[in-house]
């Protein structure tokens, strides 16, 4: 057996001033990462073109993914993706509305830019319609069913010329956790859920640096972080019975 997987993680800026996304991208250039998603789909193409040359120039090699989150129409994407087509951008997740593949797969045909499917590819039968018509395909382990679902999605994206994204929705570490260990399996990976929490209540997967990996432990790698003791004293099965004896 080999080491345990491990690999670059994605962080996400949203949509916010030019300025703003390139302290952004340099704080977390500083941290480790060095793979940024960042959110397009601003009233004013420009300024998203702005936003994406001001974290280029703050965070020099920086790889990106741009996400437009369907914001465009079909029109707009064939307009606007060679724009985008800058050094360190690698890909285009989603740029028109989900519920038209094959819209998405007749744009991909023509982009500068390998484009990924994300709504559009929801599970195995929507990644079967599009295998080898797009760049990629965005598969979410909450979404599409699981770490055997995930594992049948790639195996039919398998030679097709479409490659695999690992994305999540907002999660602990205990969620993120099956999808890391199937990250050397992913061109692109977004595993930064557990990243976005107040307070994450599991440890193991790391991330914070920009590399997301398990460790050794049996299982998923992951343990819990003890919790605080509550506040009037009891004991975590007191405070839940309500005092009575385990």
């Amino acid at each position: 057996a080999g080491p345990p997987p491990s690999a670059a993680t994605a962080h996400t800026i949203g949509i916010t001033d030019p300025g703003d996304a390139a302290e952004r991208a340099r704080a977390l250039a500083d941290r480790g990462f060095r793979l940024l998603k960042l959110k397009l789909g601003a009233p004013d193409p420009a300024e998203d073109l702005e936003r994406v040359s001001a974290v280029r120039d703050a965070a020099p090699g920086i790889r990106l993914i741009l996400d437009p989150n369907g914001a465009w129409t079909p029109e707009a994407a064939e307009r606007l993706i060679p724009r985008f087509a800058l050094p360190g951008v690698e890909a285009v997740e989603q740029p028109i509305a989900p519920g038209d593949p094959d819209a998405l797969a007749r744009l991909a045909a023509r982009s500068p830019l390998p484009l990924i499917a994300d709504e559009d590819a929801a599970d195995h039968r929507d990644a079967v319609r599009l295998a080898g018509r797009v760049g990629g395909v965005n598969i979410k382990l909450a979404e599409c069913g699981g770490v055997r679902a995930a594992l049948r999605v790639m195996e039919a994206l398998e030679g097709s010329g479409t490659e695999v994204m690992l994305g999540c929705f907002t999660a602990s570490s205990l969620g993120i956790a099956p999808a890391v260990h199937l990250v050397d399996r992913a061109r692109w990976v977004d595993l930064d859920g557990h990243l976005l929490l107040a307070r994450d209540p599991w440890r193991g997967i790391g991330g914070a640096d920009g590399t997301v990996g398990v460790g050794d432990t049996p299982g998923l790698g992951v343990t819990p972080i003890d919790p605080p003791p509550p506040a009037d004293g009891l004991s975590d099965h007191a405070a839940r019975t309500g005092g009575g004896p385990p």
